[in-house]
């Protein structure tokens, strides 16, 4: 259901808030351990750090660290996906490629919308 490049970076992510305790990690130690491909996750944690979810640093002793400074327990998986612009955040009808039009809505709107919106409300509630 979440695209490959949220399901790289919340893995990623969940690695790191494990085992970096706050340092930098370098993304090609971060590749290897998490097992996603480096020039990837290299595009990954540059959409991220834009973000504020992860911060950056240049160097020999730089790397990615999560959380970013002040977010520790803070970053939901709905986050991600926002920053990322995962699809499934987007409320698009499951029948067809836009939105249901308010005055024709389609056969199963109801019942998708509120499945939806559990959806969504797990993705917020689920931190890494």
């Amino acid at each position: 259901m979440l695209a490959v490049t949220t399901k790289y970076a919340l893995s990623c992510l969940i690695h790191l808030a494990r085992h970096s305790h706050g340092e930098f990690v370098q993304v090609k130690e971060l590749s290897k351990q998490a097992e996603v491909p480096g020039p990837y996750l290299s595009k990954i944690v540059k959409g991220l750090a834009s973000k504020g979810i992860v911060d950056t640093k240049k160097g020999k002793n730089g790397g990615v660290r999560f959380p970013a400074q002040g977010k520790k327990g803070q970053v939901s998986f709905f986050d991600v996906c926002i920053a990322l612009e995962d699809p499934v955040v987007a409320q698009r009808c499951l029948l067809s490629n836009g939105q249901c039009l308010a005055g024709e809505p389609c056969a199963i709107h109801f019942k998708w919308r509120a499945a939806q919106s559990d959806f969504l409300k797990f993705l917020k509630q689920s931190k890494v």
